[in-house]
C-alpha cells in the first residue's frame, strides 16, 4: 500500500474541502495578473445558499476607490484534479466578471457604493 507523503501542495486526490488556502492559491495561481484580482485572505463568510460548497473570495478594485467582492463556489466533493481540469471555465468567469467591473464608470462605482436611493 502507498502511504501518502506529507507537502504544502494539495494532494491531487484530496478534496476541496480540506483545505480552502490551497484552492484559492491554485486559483489565484491561473489568473492574469493583469486582472487586478486578489485574493482575499482570511475572508470565511458563508453566503452561499449552497450547503456542501466552498467560497473563495477575491478582490478588485477601481482607481476611484471602489471595491467589488468577487467569488468562486466549488463543491467539498470535488477533487483537486477536478478544480484543475475546471480552471479554465473558473479563471475565464472571474476574470470576465473583472473586467466587466472595471469597464464601468466611476460614476456607477459611486451609484453602487451610495445605493438605490441615491439621487432620488
Amino acid at each position: 500500500m502507498v502511504q501518502p507523503t506529507h507537502t504544502t501542495e494539495m494532494s491531487t486526490l484530496q478534496t476541496v474541502k480540506s483545505s480552502t488556502q490551497g484552492l484559492q492559491a491554485l486559483i489565484a495561481q491561473a489568473l492574469s495578473t493583469e486582472t487586478g484580482l486578489v485574493p482575499m485572505r482570511g475572508f470565511k463568510m458563508d453566503l452561499s445558499a449552497n450547503r456542501g460548497f466552498q467560497k473563495v473570495f477575491f478582490s478588485v478594485t477601481c482607481e476611484c476607490g471602489t471595491a467589488a467582492l468577487l467569488s468562486v463556489e466549488i463543491s467539498h466533493d470535488k477533487t483537486v484534479d477536478e478544480v484543475k481540469d475546471a480552471l479554465p471555465s473558473l479563471v475565464g468567469r472571474l476574470e470576465g466578471q473583472a473586467r466587466s467591473f472595471r469597464d464601468m464608470t466611476c460614476d456607477i462605482h459611486r451609484r453602487m457604493r451610495m445605493g438605490p436611493g441615491e439621487g432620488r
